[in-house]
């Protein structure tokens, strides 16, 4: 078991260079890259994976131990990020595989949430779900803040955002899918 002091330290030799020390972070950061895969994809693919590890790289680079935040904490927010924008992407735009009539198939670009009527979507979820959507994804407000501004729990505003974007989730796929 490694303790926050000791991947500090991998963490600072990495970024000095250390290849060895890179490798030994990026071992003990698998698991949450497995994990935050099948998360928000439901499957771990060798692609998903290398980009995590790619992303991971670029974190532990840019990581600043001058803004007291723990390193562990920040790499599990920011490869939920990651992964997080990898699928609205993934959901936002598809490519098919279209059968012409000389029976050769034709990739195609497909937009196939781009007309999507925002009210109509935010209609399955109760005036809870939207409040935090709305603050949270719309306007940018963190979890604490909507917490505090709504006089609830932080893990109950985490629970209320999930519980909102799987029925988020839910309505395109059952409205939108090609």
């Amino acid at each position: 078991m490694n303790t926050y002091e000791e991947i500090n330290e991998l963490v600072k030799m990495s970024q000095k260079g250390d290849k060895d020390s890179l490798e030994k972070l990026l071992d003990i950061l698998k698991p949450l890259l497995i994990s935050k895969c099948k998360h928000y994809f439901g499957y771990i693919s060798e692609d998903l994976y290398q980009n995590g590890v790619i992303k991971s790289i670029e974190l532990i680079n840019n990581f600043d131990f001058t803004k007291n935040t723990k390193f562990l904490g920040y790499m599990k927010f920011m490869i939920s990020c990651f992964y997080w924008d990898q699928k609205k992407d993934e959901l936002n735009s598809k490519e098919v595989s279209v059968d012409f009539d000389d029976n050769q198939s034709k990739d195609v670009y497909v937009e196939d949430f781009s007309n999507i009527e925002t009210l109509e979507a935010l209609s399955v979820l109760n005036a809870t779900e939207v409040k935090v959507i709305e603050k949270n994804l719309i306007q940018g407000h963190t979890l604490s803040e909507i917490a505090k501004q709504m006089d609830i729990s932080c893990s109950w505003v985490k629970q209320v955002k999930s519980k909102a974007i799987k029925k988020l989730v839910k309505y395109y796929t059952l409205n939108y899918s090609i």
